[in-house]
């Protein structure tokens, strides 16, 4: 019987699983309640998260880590949470630390768009998970930059940058900036209107962006025919720099003369100016000397059409040479240097009395002479053709 006892003492020992004082309950463990909600999430490291650490949403206790195991190169970390406490499915988890020195938890955090809801059973993704840095790396970090990182040289650096800047030269610099910013500023509407209109043209150029092809591809010929002549057309730009030197020279030299020139074609130039439409008449006439232009339809050929009345009775002709306008009036006023029949009238002022004209039996008496038009000629016509035309 003595052996007995400890043989099964010890088989009633091995029947019983013992992992730690961490299987022990802890007083004020996290509770997640009479009905939790086990969930995992799967991290790239858990650092020192043990089990029994509190799961918190915005820094809220909801429930507890419940056992942590490794799954090939992943950690995975199960979770009892509160049912009453909402979860959404797509919530991240993240391994936080309460304070520098403090215990690690875990963090829920929604997103942004927040979905449905963390079912039970569910596993949060390795891509939502994350945990935040450790204390020694921090120090690490530091040591560093301290020992290797360049903060020797954070000195020359500064005195540099004082050095460039106590010249004055930046806070110039920095005055022109606020000066062309505040113009930007006030010319803000031109500049829109600028875009817009730059906005427009552009819309123009695609929606004929056939044509512009067409004329990029025909003006390539050209182009060419330019580049083929670049050393005559370089020379022609060589001499009429040439030129416009020499012209300078000559203005310069014969200013005085070319004002005075100028200032004596101005009288003519008025005389041109007030003459007006009557110049272009001028000029019709003179190119169709000795013919006047409503002549010309008159002319056929080499003959003219004409309709003349010839006057060549004694009477006619006495009429013309006497007139009815008085004796002697009708060629003395017409040709230079003819004199009267009449001698000068005495000094009594009483001229001759002109006898009246015989009037034949069955002619007609003559009418009175026709008045004499402006023009000489037409006068003289009428006297020789008795009034006729």
């Amino acid at each position: 019987m003595r052996r007995l006892l400890p043989v099964l003492l010890v088989l009633l020992l091995t029947g019983c699983g013992f992992s730690g004082l961490s299987d022990l309950p802890l007083p004020g463990s996290p509770d997640a309640g009479p009905d939790p909600r086990t969930v995992t999430a799967e991290l790239d490291d858990v650092l020192n998260l043990t089990t029994d650490s509190t799961v918190r949403r915005d820094g809220v206790t909801v429930g507890k880590v419940t056992a942590i195991e490794r799954k090939g190169w992943k950690a995975v970390i199960t979770m009892e949470l509160e049912r009453s406490v909402p979860v959404p499915s797509n919530v991240r988890v993240r391994v936080a630390q309460t304070s520098l020195l403090g215990e690690k938890y875990v963090d829920l955090q929604a997103p942004g768009d927040p979905r449905g809801s963390l079912a039970d059973g569910a596993t949060v993704p390795l891509e939502r998970t994350s945990r935040g840095t450790e204390v020694e790396e921090t120090l690490g970090a530091l040591a560093l930059l301290l020992n290797g990182g360049g903060v020797a040289q954070l000195q020359t650096i500064t005195r540099e940058l004082d050095t460039a800047l106590d010249d004055g030269r930046a806070r110039d610099f920095l005055g022109e900036l606020e000066t062309f910013v505040s113009t930007l500023d006030r010319n803000r509407s031109t500049i829109v209107a600028a875009l817009e209109n730059v906005d427009r043209l552009t819309r123009t150029v695609n929606a004929d962006r056939d044509t512009v092809e067409r004329a990029l591809d025909e003006i390539g010929p050209g182009i060419r025919s330019l580049a083929a002549q670049r050393k005559q057309l370089v020379a022609m730009l060589g001499r009429l720099s040439r030129f416009g030197a020499v012209t300078s020279a000559v203005i310069r030299e014969s200013g005085d003369d070319l004002v005075a020139d100028l200032e004596a074609l101005r009288p003519v130039l008025a005389q041109l100016d007030a003459y007006g439409k009557g110049l272009p008449d001028a000029v019709a006439a003179a190119l169709n000397f000795p013919f006047p232009e409503n002549v010309l339809d008159a002319v056929k050929g080499d003959y003219t059409n004409l309709n003349v009345t010839v006057n060549l009775s004694p009477l006619g002709l006495l009429g013309n040479i006497g007139g009815d306008q008085g004796f002697g009036e009708g060629l003395v006023d017409l040709v230079p240097g003819l004199s009267p029949v009449v001698p000068d009238v005495p000094a009594s002022g009483r001229a001759p009395t002109v006898l009246p004209r015989p009037v034949p039996t069955g002619l007609p008496a003559p009418g009175p002479a026709t008045t004499p038009a402006a023009e000489p000629l037409d006068g003289l016509l009428g006297l020789l053709t008795g009034g006729g035309r």
